[in-house]
């Protein structure tokens, strides 16, 4: 626990990945629990519905740090892996094994038309493969027009699948990965493309100006994330605990399934 921020004040990579992991939890505590289950057996005008509603809200709100702290560590681990390959099997693995209470969890059943967000990593990894394999052309035009087709290919590849915050998620990753040389900016315009990458929703007849705007009333939380973002040391200490990170994705699922499970057995 004494590696999670050095006497300067900064956060390992370690802290990062625990806060990613609490602020998640929480997150999908208050879709899975308050929203699928509270929200539905309180009458609409009673005070506990308001309660429920606020309660909801909040840890909506909280849960918003989560995805930028992912796609950051992310980025850090392209740059770092010794086989990407290796890294893209793992993340498709477990976006496998996390689909099923993933759906459950957050939609009540099997649906194919939205994606945990193990595949948005994964495509978000892809993107950058094809980043990194383009920066090293020699021909600028062909570097960076291969970068843009990449790119593209990766937001549409979201958005298809109905992946985890779709093609904004990719925008995000790539914007984070594309910016690396620089924290001060990583941390400015990596938010600003992302929650702007939501107004995309409108011409591309996705949702409506409203729903874009309420969505972004929420997703404006995750610029708090970027402050942790900014204070990393870039260092990592649970080496051979990494794979707890992975497989805590489908265990809190499936223990919240549970949750809400036993208390509609109570109820």
């Amino acid at each position: 626990m004494r590696n999670l921020r050095d006497k300067n004040g900064r956060f390992s990579e370690d802290a990062l990945k625990l806060l990613a992991l609490v602020t998640m939890f929480i997150d999908h505590a208050g879709a899975g629990i308050i929203e699928s289950f509270f929200l539905g057996k309180l009458p609409y005008d009673s005070q506990a519905f308001q309660v429920c509603l606020t309660v909801d809200e909040i840890m909506r709100s909280v849960g918003r740090l989560a995805f930028p702290i992912y796609c950051y560590l992310l980025v850090q681990g392209v740059l770092h892996t010794r086989s990407t390959a290796r890294y893209a099997f793992r993340l498709l693995g477990f976006a496998l094994l996390s689909e099923i209470p993933f759906d459950l969890l957050l939609f009540g059943g099997i649906t194919f038309e939205y994606q945990n967000v193990f595949w948005t990593l994964l495509i978000g990894l892809l993107t950058l493969a094809g980043l990194r394999w383009a920066e090293k052309r020699e021909n600028r035009c062909l570097s960076v027009g291969a970068g843009v087709v990449f790119i593209a290919a990766g937001m549409a590849a979201a958005g298809l699948i109905g992946a985890d915050y779709d093609y904004k998620g990719v925008v995000l990753i790539a914007a984070l990965y594309l910016l690396r040389g620089n924290r001060k900016n990583q941390c400015i315009f990596a938010p600003l493309l992302f929650l702007g990458s939501f107004l995309l929703d409108v011409p591309l007849g996705l949702r409506t100006g409203a729903s874009v705007l309420a969505s972004l009333s929420i997703e404006f939380f995750c610029i708090f994330s970027f402050f942790f973002l900014y204070a990393d040391n870039g260092k990592r200490y649970m080496k051979k605990g990494k794979y707890f990170f992975y497989f805590f994705y489908p265990g809190h699922l499936l223990l919240l399934l549970g949750i809400r499970c036993l208390l509609i057995w109570l109820w």
